[in-house]
């Protein structure tokens, strides 16, 4: 099948760069004497190298987000399942099924289809404990080997790196799909306001600090009560926001081990890491002085925020960089600029720790965790379709689609046409091709650029939040096996941890030492003391 995009690799300097790497994967034959089924087949569909004598059935699990378009067919049967079928399946003889999973239930059907046996040859999970407990059973196959015959292509796209987070025990259990972006938060805030005052974007916590006093006291948009210098929403909400940035520019500078010991692979808020203390309080502080939201731990769903900014009524906060809920057409931004003329948020980075970086979390360089399950007849078939995925023009296809009818090129980067003929072909592509989180065209300069013009009206504010977003970020700490206490206490503490933050911010000042003191006690009791024990010996596992 031929490609509407292909002139886009000689025609932009991305495409130099993948078209290099399209070559150097191009001699790859994947000839394997006896194997079951073919190695890879082009996106073409040209004649692979061996063929099964026999049709198997490749069964893969498939995100089913229940948000279809009108006219596109379900997620198991749609243009891009054929054009898988025409280009991999067919010259392979292998009939592919897609597997439907809901997205918010993901785990709990995995744990089904797993217990029961009919878990399809192909699943992920973006839930670590799901796949340690999966690694502890048993119940998983130990990829290695069949990367090493398999997977030449695949391996090469995710990199060492990558495939390191899929190791435990020595042992290689899972895939894990290429994240090529790692940014997360980033920081926001009124340019218009602070023209008004004559003030400069901070660039430092206390500059940050004055101000907010200084919106609070004179009111740059005059909108009097409704006032919220610095806002967020619920710490344990489905919302973009967050104030935890600003909390953890507040943690010492730990040791490697100390590192390793008080930083959550669960993302339960860290509240007994050394200084994360002393962030909490200067939340309380900008509680106190009426700097921010005091209704916060009600708006869960993050309505009231998008609203409250949509009118103009915030002057800066915290949220998930380059956010099309964001700067989406029609979205929050939109709103506001026509609810307030001249109104707009520019980026800022402003939270300095001891050292004077703007440290914040990042995501791992690997997204969600593919794997096959111990029962699949077929796993060397399953390493093979990941393996003709990772082909830089198939991953490109599956991705972006065909030009002028998916996509059309600006600045030598594919932009998503968003008719609705155009989405009903291409609406769950992000779930089909699983081996990468993100679009990557070959380094992190241009996968930024490419990022920023999906939110063309704000182009230069998405690329500027990414930035600092990156800007001293760290990653959490990969650990080689289960941490047991954290899979068995995890829910519970997180619950605790954010309790504990919560009723810290909006408590008296006088109170807040008592009140954030008696909530670390608990948390330790009730097993967290049991987590930092283990992760510390873990830690010291894998040193020796």
């Amino acid at each position: 099948m031929k490609t509407k995009h292909k002139k886009w690799f000689a025609a932009s300097a991305s495409a130099l760069l993948l078209a290099g790497m399209l070559s150097g994967c191009s001699g790859n034959s994947n000839s394997n004497e006896g194997a079951s089924s073919s190695g890879s087949a082009p996106a073409s569909g040209g004649e692979p190298t061996t063929k099964s004598k026999d049709a198997v059935t490749l069964r893969v699990e498939v995100f089913d987000r229940g948000n279809a378009p009108a006219g596109a067919g379900p997620v198991t049967n749609n243009y891009w399942t054929q054009w898988i079928q025409k280009n991999f399946g067919d010259p392979n003889n292998i009939k592919m099924e897609f597997v439907p999973v809901p997205r918010n239930q993901e785990v709990d059907k995995l744990n089904v289809l797993m217990a029961t046996g009919d878990a399809p040859d192909l699943v992920f999970t973006y839930d670590m404990n799901t796949i340690y407990n999966y690694v502890k059973d048993g119940g998983i196959t130990e990829v290695g080997p069949l990367l090493d015959e398999y997977g030449p292509n695949l391996k090469k796209f995710l990199g060492d790196e990558v495939l390191n987070y899929g190791v435990f025990d020595g042992k290689q259990y899972t895939i894990p799909a290429k994240r090529t972006l790692q940014f997360t938060q980033s920081s926001y805030i009124r340019k218009d306001w602070l023209d008004k005052l004559g003030l400069p974007v901070p660039t430092t916590t206390e500059q940050f600090y004055e101000t907010m006093k200084a919106f609070k006291e004179k009111d740059p948009g005059q909108v009097g009560s409704k006032l919220i210098p610095y806002d967020f929403t619920a710490i344990d909400g489905t919302t973009i926001t967050t104030p935890l940035v600003l909390v953890n520019s507040f943690v010492k500078k730990l040791t490697e081990e100390e590192t390793y010991t008080y930083t959550s692979t669960s993302y339960i808020p860290e509240i007994t890491k050394p200084g994360y203390k002393e962030g909490v309080q200067f939340l309380n502080k900008m509680n106190t002085e009426g700097l921010i939201n005091s209704d916060f731990a009600l708006d869960k769903d993050g309505k009231q925020f998008e609203s409250d900014t949509a009118n103009g009524y915030v002057g800066a906060f915290t949220a998930l960089a380059a956010h099309a809920n964001l700067m989406g057409p029609g979205k929050v931004f939109d709103t506001l600029k026509q609810n307030v003329p001249g109104a707009e948020y520019v980026a800022m980075d402003p939270f300095t720790d001891e050292e004077g970086k703007t440290p914040k979390s990042l995501y791992d360089p690997v997204g969600m965790h593919i794997l096959i399950p111990k029962t699949s007849k077929h796993a060397a078939e399953a390493v093979k379709y990941l393996d003709w995925m990772s082909q830089p023009e198939v991953l490109f296809t599956l991705q972006n689609g065909n030009e002028g009818e998916h996509y059309t090129l600006q600045d030598g980067y594919p932009v998503a046409i968003t008719t609705d003929e155009a989405k009903k072909t291409f609406y769950n592509n992000v779930d089909i091709a699983i081996i990468s989180n993100g679009k990557d065209f070959g380094s992190e300069e241009k996968n930024i650029e490419a990022a920023s013009l999906q939110t063309p009206d704000y182009k230069e504010l998405s690329k500027q939040t990414i930035l600092y977003a990156l800007k001293d970020g760290y990653t959490l700490p990969h650990f080689e096996r289960p941490i047991e206490s954290e899979i068995k206490y995890g829910d519970t503490l997180k619950s605790k941890a954010t309790e504990a933050i919560v009723k810290s911010i909006v408590a008296k000042p006088d109170k807040f030492s008592d009140t954030y003191d008696s909530y670390v006690k608990e948390y330790l009791k009730i097993g967290g003391q049991q987590v930092l024990d283990e992760r510390k010996a873990a830690y010291g596992e894998m040193k020796k």
